[in-house]
């Protein structure tokens, strides 16, 4: 918004004010048209026709080269309007016409642009003109028109002043009164503007506003340092189409963006952004570094589960080479059961290493977690009742093999922590709450399983270690089971959270995203 200075209209008004006086003028001289062709008075229509071309005319030369003076076009524009007030007035009765009123119209522009003091100038113009016209008698036969200067008695240029004099002065008071209001909202709102646009220009982050036609109406300081003009306009011919969306990223030329945009009621956009490009090259450094550590400590891991059984091989090849031992059925099997245990290792490390390949379909989980646990329950001697709580005709979309391989680690897991009578497995729907066996309640953001077993549990270090590679608390674990059933949840793009009491159970939730 314009701010005015010394208090003197700036362009913009000039502009609407010029364009107001040429209307007014014009509008009157429409008005007398209709008035006036009844009674075949042409020469004024004429007149009044001829004022309103003139009057254009000359508003329009101020706006061309008079522009930068606003105060000057507006005060000529001022007294050409009182002029051509006063030459209708003479033409239509002088005094006794109505259209002296309209020297109120000066008077508030003069008060509104020039405070007071334009106010009480314009009112002792008005007042001349006003005086004037009072020594002026008209009369007219229609056939004959005449302006003839004849002095009226005191009394009656008096009672004209005096009414005069208070219209434009009750104008003057009440057009400073409301016109201070105003002056003092558009400082209120000048403020409070420039306070938003420094908060909003002090903003790291890069702020758009967009009219509902999506023009360009606000950038602040950081949108244009982020983007030069036509990364902007590229930015813009993108996102200005989209619905409104909380989060999306973006690459404009070598930057990558990350935005959100939000709609109001009346169709304007607000949009943030931020720039990227190096965040996502730190996060790309740490996926790095966190896979140079990850294969450290596979490597480190790794080593030492195969140096024991090789170690165990070696000491009996020498033993067998040197003659120190026998060649017998136990020797060997001792052997064997080393070289399978390695082979075992390498084989689950593979399987581990390898990206799971997802191939989705509607899979009937009910009935695949019956027929996972009916195959595993077999190779134990525990008597366990599977308490399936799923519904029998609920489907999920998922990978069936990774799934019968993720609930079979699952259920050895059960049945060699030893679970008493029961595994229970329930499914929770979003917004849904379950107590767990910590005594804590699990409130579900998207479907999830629950799997509990009543074994022997965990305490807080082993739950802490449970999903890392190779680590277990079984003598013949292999430390993969919990580790394997965590890549297949990602690769559904979900997760698994463990919760477990030593001696009271385990609850495994494997949250579907």
């Amino acid at each position: 918004m314009p701010v005015r200075s010394n208090n003197l209209l700036n362009k913009r008004e000039l502009r609407y004010f010029l364009e107001i006086n040429s209307f007014v003028v014009l509008f009157i001289s429409i008005v007398a048209w209709l008035y006036l062709r009844e009674i075949q008075a042409k020469s004024l229509i004429t007149l009044f026709f001829t004022i309103a071309i003139l009057t254009a005319v000359l508003n329009f030369l101020l706006i061309v080269f008079l522009s930068e003076k606003p105060a000057l076009s507006c005060w000529i524009s001022i007294i050409a309007f009182d002029l051509v007030v006063a030459i209708m007035s003479m033409a239509t009765g002088g005094i006794e016409s109505r259209i002296p009123y309209l020297f109120v119209f000066p008077v508030v522009f003069a008060v509104y642009f020039q405070k007071v003091r334009g106010g009480i100038i314009q009112s002792a113009i008005a007042l001349l003109l006003v005086y004037v016209l009072t020594q002026f008698e008209y009369t007219s036969s229609y056939s004959g028109e005449q302006l003839l200067l004849f002095p009226s008695p005191i009394t009656k240029n008096l009672s004209y002043f005096l009414v005069y004099a208070l219209v434009f002065a009750f104008f003057t008071a009440a057009t400073s009164y409301f016109s201070n209001i105003i002056r003092r909202q558009e400082r209120d709102f000048l403020k409070y503007r420039v306070s938003s646009e420094g908060i909003l220009n002090a903003v790291p982050s890069g702020i758009l506003t967009l009219s509902p036609e999506n023009k360009l109406v606000f950038s602040n300081k950081s949108a244009r340092e982020i983007l030069r003009e036509d990364e902007l306009t590229e930015f813009l011919e993108v996102v200005s189409d989209e619905p409104e969306s909380r989060r999306n990223e973006i690459r404009i030329g070598e930057r990558i963006l990350g935005y959100s945009q939000n709609a109001l009621e009346d169709g304007t956009k607000t949009i943030v952004f931020q720039d990227l490009t190096e965040v996502k090259k730190l996060e790309e450094e740490r996926r790095e570094l966190e896979k140079l550590a990850f294969l450290g400590e596979l490597a480190a891991n790794l080593a030492h589960e195969i140096r024991n059984p090789i170690q165990a091989i070696n000491m009996a090849m020498e033993l067998l080479i040197s003659g120190r031992a026998s060649p017998n059925d136990e020797f060997l099997k001792s052997v064997m059961y080393d070289a399978e245990r390695l082979s075992q290792v390498v084989n689950k490390f593979l399987h581990y290493a390898k990206i799971p390949e997802v191939k989705v379909e509607d899979v009937n989980l009910y009935e695949l977690v019956n027929m996972v646990f009916y195959d595993i329950v077999r190779m134990f001697v525990d008597k366990v009742t599977l308490r399936n709580n799923i519904p029998e005709d609920y489907k999920i979309q998922a990978d069936p093999v990774r799934m019968e391989e993720l609930f079979s680690n699952l259920f050895r897991n059960s049945f060699e922590a030893k679970t008493k009578d029961f595994i229970d497995v329930d499914l929770i729907q979003p917004g849904e709450e379950l107590p767990l066996v910590d005594g804590n309640r699990y409130r579900a953001s998207v479907t999830s399983v629950l799997l509990r077993d009543y074994g022997e549990g965990m305490d807080e270090e082993v739950k802490m270690r449970a999903k890392e590679l190779f680590f277990t608390n079984r003598k013949e674990g292999t430390g993969f089971g919990l580790s394997v059933c965590e890549r297949i949840m990602k690769a559904h793009g979900g997760s698994l959270k463990i919760f477990s009491v030593k001696g009271k159970g385990t609850d495994i939730i494997l949250e579907f995203g």
